[in-house]
This record gives structure tokens, C-alpha cells and sequence, in this order.
């Protein structure tokens, strides 16, 4: 609790001797009044505001008058305040080094609603809903369309008690599956009886993972042929359509027939829902803004103790801002992302709570890539969770790109794809929590990072992964109309299709998935002193061609003095490019459940990478190990421990029991556990939030 408090103090406080011009706001207040006190006199004329942006109007009108010599800060009083726009930040808004300008709720949370609350609602027949929309404008709002969602389906979101509504839909719950592409990426048979799609489909829409189980998109129909038990799209997903994968159809009204799904009656001005079985309905909420805040070009602002509901699309959106704090927030009831920050540098985000998103939680992007400057960007004690919503693949729960982002302490869990994904340089990603994660996915990772040989100085360190499962297609029995799906492919760390120059170290282990680490084809990576406890796969390293783009950038950076400073291995001679090289892995302790004891599974060149003074154990008795030694062309599966010690390509490495009790995110070794003969540093407690 020290800590936390700690950071606090730190970011919002100030000595005594700094004076502060106050601005107040109240759910009860007046835009008319003068903003400068917490109550309102009986003339009228002096009390709080009612609006946000009254108060930002008043903040602006200090400077033009040539009063802001010192912190402004507004003091919004608990309750919630409707936007009826976008409240837009941009360099009139800005403070200073010396004079922040504070949004602050206080006596409890201020919500910043970006919602249309629904009105004179009734039974339309023993269960469905009808909510008149004429004058409300709905229709306006669009649905945003990308090469991941198309189609002319409404652009909000529904919310009953502040739960979040799905689009009538077939099947009602889970999946339906592709029998026979018809064509490769247009149309195609079902396994499953296809409905009697009543009236108008051409605002149907198919949510489908076409051709694998890590890419999700929504497509327009073009036809059901329920005769034919098949379905035509009206524009081609991204990969060839196959048999056995998942889609479901959704928005047509005569599959409105379940509790929790909505229909919006556009022609008729009417929005339909069947309620969630929960009890009385209290409050019928459209999200009807796109964004409920946008910053661009503004500095030195902080927002504390606020809630942001009900926008359609990203809720808080950063661009090119600098020094801005968000402390103590909470996002929920999003359509698209909690916050994306782009181009931004000095972003701080901590002691929050971001949860039921539709397409993933916090993106920070900043710095300077080509003179490697850090943008100094941090997601701190941030608890995320049921991310992904609406788009469950690569919409991970934080997203970091560009130089030098910190993420720290928080709690990634229950997520249908990725928990994390990076990119770029200098990152630190230390002392997190990610499970349950990959839930709908597979060929997924807690921690994912690729294609790319720059991508150089990250940090994966002191992380807790644990109890990931993924979901992923096992076979497929067209004859009988059977798909088998399975938890399946997700890794803990997963570093992709040639990714270079990470460091994962000290990293906790506990079942996180099929494979703990994957590393796929990279170069110069470290994977030092974690501890990994396993029914599968603890280490997988696969050699792959790298990629003529991939290439292409590597020859733009290893010549310029500044990324050889830094990054001395990129003059290093490349013996073979599709080959993993110069990876170092060394003091790794290895424990399988697995009934055989396979656990590794390698393949790589017996030089120049490094394996030794790691510890391996099988609870089994069993250890054995697939290899492919690349530049001796020696290949075998289901070696022994021996087997693969004979190879000489580990060194220093021992096979006995570690001792050691895993307990949530600590791991603690008895007295005479062998993990001191390997030089193995323990694991901090500390891992996950701060309470």
C-alpha cells in the first residue's frame, strides 16, 4: 500500500507553497455561475458549473486574460455527467511544467457518459423490448469501417443495467461452423441447420474466423440459402475460407429470440431488446459518441478519479500530447479501445481499472525510432480485464510501439486474444500478472512480439504468466458435420517470426500453455534465469526464412553509429539468415508434468548460440527432447537428456529436482535445492498489483 501511496504523492502533489486557481463543477451546478466555489449562493451567480466544458471555456479564458500564473485545478464533484459531444483538448488546453492543469473527482467518482439513455420503453410482446428512437438520432452514428469490420449494422452498442447487449444473432451462444468453402473466400456451406432468416439480411453481418483461430473479422452477408444450408458474403475475408471454422451471423431481426440480444428497427425508429435475466430493468443506455475525450497537441493536463462509459469507439484518444496523467481512472462499456496514445511521449497511466472493452484495452505509441529516443510512456498497476469484446483477436490488453515504454505491476486476465503485444525498442515490461488469456485463440501469446530482426533493448522481466489454455481447431469430420475444438496453441512469451534483441528474464512460469516460451527464428535474444513449470512444451526454438521486408529494415539500421551504440551485435556477421544465431540461453529451470517428459523442442545451430548452466527436472522420471542441430544436420525426436548432453551443444547444464514450491506469482526453493549450483537469482515476490 506504501507504494502506491508513494507513486501518488508523487505525480499529483505539490509543496504548500504552491497556490492553485480552483474551478468547480456539479452534476446540480450552472454553466451561468461563476465556477469558483464547491456551493451556490442564493442569488445564482457564484457556485460550481454544471458542464466540463464550461469549465475548460474558463480555463481558456484565464489565459487570454494573461491570469494563468499558477496550477488550475478543477474539482468535479461525484455523479454523472452527460457528453453531448466530444470533449477535445488541444494546445489552448495545455498547462506548464509548473502549472498543471487538474481534473479531479472528488467525494466519490465522476462518470463522463458518452451515452443516449433510452426513454418510454415497454413491452412489445411476452419478452421483447421496444424503445422509441425518433428524434434521437441513432442512425448517425456509423459504424466504422475497417478491412477487420464492414457491413451496415448500427454503429452503438447497447447497455442494460450497464451490461453490454449483443445483436440478435444465430447461433444464440457459441459457434456455428464452415462445412465446404464454395469459394475461397466468399461463400460456403454449414454444418450446423441454418435458420429461416425472416425478412431483410442485407444488413446482416458474419463474424468469422475464416481460415485459422488468431484472426476474427465481421463481413456483410449476401445471401442465406437455407434450402441450401449455405451462406454468401457480400465482400471476401482476409484468408481462404476452410473447413471446421468458426463464424456466427448476427443483426436480423428474426433471430431476436434470446435473452441479452437487441435489434435496431431503423425504418420504424424503434430499438428492440430481450433483457438480460437479471431482474428489473433500471436504466437503457446507446453509446452515442464516437470518443468521449481527444487530446491533440496538449501538455501538462492530469485527470484523476474519473469514469469513462458509453462511447461507440476508442473512449480516450491521444495524439501527439506530452506530460499528461490519467491516475485512478476507470474505462468500461466501450465499443472499441480504452485509450490509444499515438505519437505521444510522457504518458502516464496508473492505478486504474479498464474492463468490458470491445477491442482491447490501452495502445501507448512515442518516441523517435530513428535517433532511438525513449518516449518515457508508462501503464502502471493497472488492472485489465475482459478486453476484446466485440473484436477478440489482436486487440490485446496493452499495446506498446515506438522507444521506451514502461509497463509495470498491472493485471492482465480473462481476454480472448493476446494479453500484451510489443514493438519497437527499449521497452520494459516488468513485474506483471497475465492469465487467462488467448481464450478464443490459438497460435496466441500472453506476451507477443515479432517480425521484425530491429526490434532491439525490450525487457521482459520479473512477469508472472500463468494458466493459459488458448482454443484452437483439433479436426474436422465433414461427413458426420463435426468440428473438434480444444485448448490449444497459446504460449506464454512468444517471440515471433524472427524478433530480435529481447531479454526475457526471471520470468514465472506456472502452465502457461502449449508453449512457455516460443522462439521463432530470432537472433541475439537472451532467455535468462525463469522458471517454467509445465505439462507441455517449456521451450520451443524453430528456425524460419526471414522476410525480405524484414531484411530491408535491418539494412537500414546497422550501419547508422547511433543503433550500432546501441545495439553493438547488429555489425555482427550473419552466418545464416534463416537460421536462429547468437541467442543466449543460460540458469533456466525447467520442470515437466508432462507424461514422458517432453519438454524441449529445438532447432538451431550448434554454434554460436550459448545453452548452459540450466536445470531440468520431469516429474515423471522422464525427459526427453526433440532436436534439429542445423549446422550438423543431426535430427532426432524423443532424445533423452543424455542424448542431447552428448550433442555438446548444453553446457554446464544439470538434471535434478529443483525443490521448489510454486505458490501464485512466488516461487520459494528449499535450503538444498540445486538451483544455487546454477547461479540461479531468485524471483521477486512483488509481482502483479500493489495493493
Amino acid at each position: 500500500m506504501q507504494h502506491k501511496k508513494t507513486f501518488t504523492i508523487l505525480l499529483f502533489c505539490y509543496s504548500a507553497s504552491v497556490i492553485s486557481k480552483d474551478f468547480y463543477v456539479a452534476p446540480t451546478g450552472n454553466d451561468l455561475a461563476n465556477g469558483l466555489s464547491r456551493e451556490s449562493a442564493k442569488a445564482g451567480a457564484t457556485g460550481p458549473f454544471q458542464t466540463l466544458a464550461r469549465a475548460q471555456q474558463a480555463i481558456r479564458d484565464l489565459k487570454k486574460t494573461g491570469q494563468f500564473k499558477e496550477p488550475v485545478t478543477v474539482h468535479i464533484q461525484s455523479g454523472v455527467y452527460p457528453l453531448q459531444e466530444t470533449l477535445e483538448f488541444d494546445l489552448r488546453d495545455s498547462g506548464f511544467a509548473d502549472r498543471e492543469i487538474r481534473w479531479q473527482s472528488e467525494n466519490g467518482q465522476a462518470v463522463l457518459s458518452g451515452g443516449i439513455s433510452l426513454q418510454n420503453c415497454k413491452l412489445e410482446n411476452a419478452k421483447v423490448w421496444g424503445c422509441p428512437t425518433t428524434g434521437l438520432a441513432l442512425y448517425k452514428i456509423k459504424y466504422l469501417q475497417t478491412y477487420r469490420t464492414q457491413g451496415d449494422i448500427p454503429g452503438f452498442q447497447l447497455y442494460v443495467n450497464q451490461q453490454s447487449l449483443h445483436l440478435a444473432r444465430w447461433p444464440n451462444t457459441g459457434w456455428a461452423h464452415i462445412k465446404l468453402p464454395l469459394t475461397e473466400k466468399s461463400s460456403f456451406s454449414v454444418m450446423e441447420k441454418l435458420p429461416q432468416a425472416v425478412g431483410e439480411i442485407r444488413r446482416g453481418q458474419a463474424h468469422i474466423l475464416a481460415g485459422n483461430d488468431w484472426f476474427d473479422q465481421f463481413i456483410p452477408l449476401s445471401a442465406i440459402d437455407e434450402n441450401q444450408n449455405q451462406i454468401t458474403l457480400a465482400s471476401n475475408t482476409t484468408y481462404p475460407l476452410a473447413s471446421g471454422r468458426r463464424f456466427y451471423v448476427q443483426n436480423i431481426l428474426s433471430e431476436l429470440d434470446a435473452p441479452g440480444e437487441w435489434f435496431y428497427d431503423q425504418t420504424n425508429s424503434k430499438l428492440l431488446f430481450i433483457p438480460p435475466e437479471n431482474g428489473e430493468i433500471k436504466e437503457i443506455i446507446a453509446s452515442g459518441l464516437q470518443n468521449l475525450i481527444k487530446i491533440e497537441g496538449a501538455n501538462y493536463i492530469s485527470f484523476k478519479n474519473l469514469a469513462f462509459r458509453y462511447s461507440a469507439s476508442v473512449a480516450i484518444s491521444i495524439e501527439k500530447a506530452s506530460n499528461l496523467v490519467m491516475d485512478e481512472i476507470e474505462i468500461n462499456n466501450i465499443g472499441g479501445r480504452a485509450i490509444e496514445a499515438k505519437n505521444s511521449s510522457n504518458i502516464t497511466i496508473a492505478n486504474s481499472h479498464i474492463h468490458d472493452v470491445g477491442e482491447g484495452g490501452i495502445l501507448l505509441g512515442g518516441g523517435d525510432r530513428n535517433a532511438l529516443q525513449a518516449a518515457n510512456n508508462l501503464i502502471h498497476n493497472t488492472h485489465i480485464h475482459n478486453f476484446g469484446t466485440i473484436i477478440l483477436t489482436s486487440t490485446p490488453a496493452i499495446e506498446i510501439a515506438g522507444v521506451g515504454t514502461r509497463v509495470t505491476h498491472n493485471l492482465i486476465e480473462q481476454g480472448p486474444g493476446a494479453g500484451a503485444y510489443i514493438s519497437g525498442n527499449d521497452h520494459l515490461f516488468e513485474k506483471n500478472e497475465i492469465h487467462h488469456v488467448c481464450e478464443q485463440a490459438s497460435d496466441c501469446g500472453a506476451v507477443y512480439a515479432g517480425r521484425d530482426w530491429t526490434y532491439r533493448g525490450n525487457i521482459i522481466l520479473y512477469n508472472s504468466i500463468h494458466d493459459l489454455f488458448g482454443y484452437g481447431l483439433k479436426s474436422v469430420d465433414i461427413a458426420n458435420n463435426i468440428a473438434v475444438y480444444q485448448p490449444d496453441g497459446v504460449r506464454g512469451v512468444y517471440l515471433d517470426d524472427t524478433v530480435s534483441g529481447f531479454s526475457v528474464f526471471g520470468n514465472l512460469f506456472n502452465n502457461a500453455g502449449y508453449m512457455a516460451i516460443q522462439l521463432g527464428g530470432g537472433r541475439d535474444n537472451l532467455i535468462e534465469n525463469n522458471l517454467i513449470y509445465t505439462d507441455s512444451y517449456a521451450l520451443w526454438i524453430d528456425n524460419r526464412p526471414a522476410r525480405a521486408e524484414v531484411k530491408t529494415r535491418f539494412a537500414q539500421v546497422n550501419k547508422n553509429p547511433i543503433w550500432l551504440g546501441k545495439y553493438p551485435k547488429l555489425a555482427e556477421p550473419i552466418n545464416h539468415e534463416d537460421w536462429p544465431e547468437t541467442n543466449n540461453l543460460q540458469r533456466n529451470i525447467i520442470i515437466t508434468t508432462r507424461p514422458g517428459g517432453l519438454s524441449l523442442r529445438l532447432s538451431l545451430p550448434k554454434q554460436t548460440n550459448i545453452l548452459a548452466n540450466n536445470l531440468m527436472w520431469s516429474t515423471s522420471g522422464q525427459f526427453h527432447i526433440d532436436y534439429n542441430i542445423l549446422d550438423t544436420l543431426t535430427r532426432r525426436n524423443g532424445a533423452t537428456w543424455q542424448d542431447w548432453v552428448n550433442e555438446d551443444v548444453e553446457h554446464g547444464s544439470l538434471y535434478a529436482d529443483p525443490c521448489v514450491t510454486i505458490s501464485g506469482n512466488r516461487a520459494v526453493f528449499c535450503a538444498q535445492s540445486p538451483a544455487k549450483h546454477i547461479g540461479f537469482e531468485n524471483i521477486p515476490p512483488d509481482i502483479g498489483l500493489i495493493q
